[in-house]
Order: C-alpha cells, then structure tokens, then sequence
C-alpha cells in the first residue's frame, strides 16, 4: 500500500485492462480499528501490511457494486461491514452496521448520501479536515488529471445524475479520493464543476429556492442567536461572491453586531419583516427590501426579527481570501486567511514591538 498525504491513510490498486485504469481500495488506520473502503483485491504484500498495521475492523461499501474482495478481507481479518440501507439490500453478504446521509463512518470522515446514482444508495465520505472527497462510482478518475461520469447509460437520467453531484462541489473539496481511475489531490472542487457543466450545462449555475438545503443553527444556549441557513453560492459554483438564505423564527438574531472591513455585504428581504440593527438605530424592513452594508465601523449591522412571523432574507457578501471584522458589542476582531480563523480581544491595542525581545 502506498502512503497518502493525509496522515495515517493509504491506497492500493488493482489494473483493470477492459477499462485502463486502476480500481482503488483505500485504508486508514485509526485507533479503535482500522477501516478499509471499497477495498480491491490486495497482493501478499498489501495484506501483510495491513496486518502489521492491526488488521481491518470495519469495512465501508459506498456502493453494491464495489463489494469487490470485501467478503475474503471480512473472513481474514474478522472484519464489520458497513453500507447504507439500500446498498446493504443488495450487497450479497451481511452488514452489521447501516450508514444515513451525515452520519461519521468512522472517525473524521462523515457520509455524503448522492441521489440518482447508478445505485440507489450510492454515497460518498467527506473527510473535512483535510478538504478531501473519498467516492465510489459517483466520479470517475479519467483521463489522468480530470474527472468523468459514468456511461449514459448507467443512469435514468444523466444530467440529474450531475445535478445531484452538487453536494459535493459545495463542500468545495481540494482533493478528490476515487475508487476507479486516478485521484486528484489538488484542484477538485474546479474539476467537479467542469464535469457538472459538461454533462448538465447551465443548469449546474441554477438553483430554486425550493431546492435549499436548510441546516439549523443556534448560539449559545439561551440566546436569541438562532436561525436555518441554507448556502447557495458553492452549490451553483460562485467564486468571488457569497450566497446565502437565512430563515428567522419571531425573536431571533442571525450573529452579533459586527462591520465588515473586507467584504461589502447586501440583503434582500425575500419574505417578512427583519429588521436591521446598527450602533445608532433599528430600521424595520419588508419584502423585497435591498440593504448595503458597504466596508466600515459606521455600516455595523445586525439582522433581527421583531415580528411574530419567521423572516427569510438572502445575504449576500464578497469571498475574499483574507477577512477582517469588528463586533462591537462585544470589542471583538475575527480575522481569517486561507486555513486559519483568529477571534481576538480588539482592546487593549499593542505596539509593534510588544513582546519582542
């Protein structure tokens, strides 16, 4: 097995010379018990190295078809199996462990469920920390260097099939694990939007309201900081500008008060009556409201709901990659750059000196 750069994680294949290319098992150690996806059959030398590694505890089927030599590792190493429901129906060995869409497979790697797959029950593994997409059939690793879809005829549908694959361009992925072909370790979130447009066309840059995929949030417990949020930008690929829908229930509160330094921001008031806090006033709005919020400590702002019915506002924002923001309520500064997140006290200010010997 060969060393990935994510720390304690390897691959191994297999060629196939009716499709040229490689089919991939993957292989992460883990403490508790080592877990193998998709797993291809091994040589003498793959198996000897997962043995003197602990053997596999558990192994992850993102698909029925990629049972692969799942059922010799199970018997050799004693090991689990896991799927989801609809893969496990037809899997053709027992499955002692059944996966749903958001579910953590095993430790930093959680499921991503795909719709209208070549299986019903097709997902993929999204390991967050370190940006990378593992999957079974739903890409294709080729040619070398790119990303495909399967034959057409592997799909009811072959443009939703693409149109379904958007939950994976949103999570915006660096790399790309794949089970068949070669894998991509840089540049996947542009890779998987070349295949969405090819196969989907505009429609990859379309979304409905209706479509969004809301997920609650709530600050600290007894706030008023609340709300469903829904992203829309990585979902129809936006680059340099941010979308986003936000629903607030009556009394509720989307973040504290805080001015952009970077990144100019406008609302619109899709449904409802928000309302806009700033240092010096609370300003009610209606639907179909347009709101600037230009860079600036004097455009602090703050959306809240005064109402006593749920509010639905769409935000949206510059991407820069590096940020600055003031929260003054609370003296506060939150500063980001590419992989790194500072929240910091603004007071007392330093000298350019302090500290140094």
């Amino acid at each position: 097995m060969q060393a990935l750069s994510i720390p304690d994680a390897f691959v191994w294949s297999r060629y196939q010379p009716d499709r040229r290319m490689y089919f991939n098992g993957h292989f992460f150690v883990l403490e508790g018990g080592n877990v193998a996806v998709d797993p291809v059959p091994p040589e003498q030398d793959d198996v000897e190295h997962m043995a003197s590694l602990g053997g596999i505890a558990w192994i992850v089927v993102t698909n029925r078809d990629h049972l692969r030599d799942t059922i010799a590792l199970r018997e050799r190493f004693g090991a689990h199996v896991a799927t989801s429901s609809k893969e496990a129906k037809a899997l053709g060995t027992s499955v002692e462990r059944i996966l749903e869409n958001d579910d953590e497979a095993f430790r930093g790697a959680s499921v991503v469920a795909l719709e209208r797959q070549k299986t019903p029950g097709e997902f993929a593994l999204h390991l967050a920390a370190f940006q990378t997409i593992l999957v079974g059939d739903a890409l294709i690793g080729t040619p070398a260097g790119a990303l495909s879809l399967l034959s057409d005829a592997c799909y009811a549908d072959v443009k939703e099939a693409a149109l379904a694959l958007r939950v994976l361009w949103s999570l915006r992925p660096h790399a790309l694990l794949v089970g068949d072909g070669s894998s991509l370790f840089s540049g996947a979130t542009k890779a998987i939007g070349n295949v969405l447009f090819a196969r989907a066309g505009l429609a990859a840059n379309r979304i409905n309201l209706d479509e969004l995929r809301y997920d609650d949030y709530a600050g600290p417990e007894g706030s008023a900081f609340r709300s469903s949020d829904a992203e829309v930008g990585y979902w129809i690929g936006a680059e340099r500008v941010g979308y986003q829908v936000v629903k607030l229930q009556p009394g509720a509160r989307f973040c504290p008060l805080h001015a952009e330094y970077t990144e100019e921001e406008l609302f619109l008031v899709l449904d409802g009556t928000p309302s806009i806090r700033t240092k010096s006033e609370t300003l009610q709005c209606r639907r179909g409201d347009f709101i600037a919020f230009p860079i600036g400590p004097e455009h602090a702002h703050q959306v809240i709901n005064e109402s006593n019915a749920e509010a639905t506002i769409l935000l949206l924002g510059e991407e820069a990659s590096q940020t600055l923001c003031y929260y003054p309520d609370s003296d506060k500064l939150l500063a980001t750059a590419p992989g790194e997140r500072w929240m910091l006290r603004a007071s007392p200010r330093l000298e350019y000196f302090d500290g140094e010997s």
